[in-house]
């Protein structure tokens, strides 16, 4: 045994005996020529040996630091000799499209978006982790990459293969002329028509992907800035941002996505005597309230109960409510990371708000979700307790079912057997 356990080790360590034979493919990062991916390079030929570092020392690229980037890799199992840096046309070899890799490489001190010059080097690890490293040029600074590839041959084809969306160009034209830099003058009708011409290019908003929502949000954050032209291009670029980033969390990047939409979150509303504009406001932060962290969703609950106080002074006043109670009501019970101590104060004040004859059904769909015993994103830890709960359940128990239609919805929500005791 120690003699078995000394010779491993020695083979580890290249001191010794050891099995070989390299890596089973040849690997290949795609080249994208004019919107489409025709040509790639190779980074790792097949046969190369774990821990043997493979540089691209004649090959230069532009690597772009503070910003979302996505590399796309493709292998091969082909006997062909390929060289470390040859280019070879994808159509050629039957090639496997691996999961991309989305990330956001670090700005410069100065926080400047910039491209850098670099070359690429690459090996690959013992666990099979296909490793490149970005090496600059001028000061030899570097950025690492990981992909996981040994467990390619598990993952979906469909995901593996995915792509931006056929028509996504063209959806992005049509996002262009409303919130472009060169938009041209629109009528209200025209912004309100967006959703609908999207729909007529891409097909049914239900049935667009993950990957093509996405695609749609980064192109409406790009142009976040012209959300502003009027009362209608806020209202529909909430609208869309919402949707295209629903629920938060999920995708490649959505971290990043949802830290730069939560610069708007301090900017608040440019119209804020419409009303329209204030329900899709609350609905665009219920929509991503899963990528919000438990600090982000506390700081969104203090301005809503503020917003939420002031519309119930407006409404004993008999004044005009500027923006959606319901909508905010909904917000406040999507917050799933905000501490036990503080959904319980809110189910509190729904509960009290109930009692009175003018409250609105859907309050009560509100109050289920804030004492859900499972939560749709949140931990187990912000769930309200137990005793808590069962005493919102007795309030549901004694409604008229048939006069209350979301009662069935928060009783459930309610009283659901999870087989954890604590909750």
């Amino acid at each position: 045994g120690a003699v078995a356990f000394a010779l491993v080790r020695a083979a580890r360590t290249g001191l010794g005996p050891g099995i070989g034979g390299g890596s089973a493919r040849s690997y290949f990062l795609v080249l994208e020529e004019g919107g489409e991916a025709t040509r790639a390079i190779c980074v790792l030929p097949r046969g190369t040996e774990s821990g043997t570092e493979v540089a691209l020392p004649e090959r230069r690229f532009a690597l772009r630091l503070g910003q979302a980037v996505r590399f796309h890799l493709v292998s091969s199992t082909s006997d062909s000799a390929w060289q470390a840096g040859e280019l070879v046309e994808l159509g050629a070899d039957d090639f496997i499209h691996l999961p991309p890799l989305a990330a956001r490489l670090p700005a410069t001190a100065a926080g400047r978006r910039e491209n850098v010059a670099v070359r690429l080097v690459a090996s690959l690890t013992e666990v099979g982790t296909l490793e490149m490293q970005c090496v600059a040029i001028d000061d030899m600074q570097r950025w690492q990459l990981a992909f996981q590839v040994r467990a390619e041959a598990d993952a979906p084809a469909s995901e593996a293969a995915a792509g931006a969306h056929p028509r996504l160009a063209q959806a992005v034209a049509l996002i262009d002329e409303v919130f472009g830099g060169q938009a041209r003058e629109l009528d209200a009708k025209a912004v309100r028509q967006l959703r609908a011409r999207l729909e007529r290019v891409l097909g049914r908003r239900d049935d667009w992907d993950m990957t093509l929502l996405r695609g749609l949000f980064d192109a409406l954050l790009e142009r976040a800035r012209r959300r502003r032209r009027s009362a209608e291009h806020e209202r529909v670029w909430l609208n869309l941002a919402g949707y295209c980033l629903r629920p938060g969390l999920g995708a490649a990047l959505d971290d990043w996505r949802i830290d730069q939409l939560w610069a708007l979150f301090g900017q608040g509303l440019q119209y804020v005597r419409e009303g329209n504009n204030w329900s899709e406001w609350w609905t665009l932060w219920r929509r991503c309230a899963g990528g919000l962290d438990e600090a982000r969703q506390l700081q969104v609950l203090e301005v809503l109960a503020g917003h939420l106080e002031d519309t119930d002074a407006a409404r004993r006043r008999g004044d005009p409510v500027q923006g959606s109670y319901d909508d905010m009501v909904r917000l406040a019970a999507a917050l799933e990371r905000v501490p036990a101590m503080h959904r319980i104060e809110v189910g509190k004040w729904l509960l009290e708000r109930l009692y009175r004859p003018a409250e609105k059904a859907h309050t009560w769909w509100a109050l289920g979700r804030v004492g859900a015993r499972e939560s749709l994103y949140g931990s187990a830890h912000t769930v309200v307790p137990p005793e808590t709960a069962a005493e919102w359940l007795q309030a549901v128990l004694a409604l008229d079912w048939k006069a209350v239609e979301p009662a069935p919805f928060a009783a459930a929500q309610l009283a659901r057997l999870t087989g954890d005791g604590s909750r």
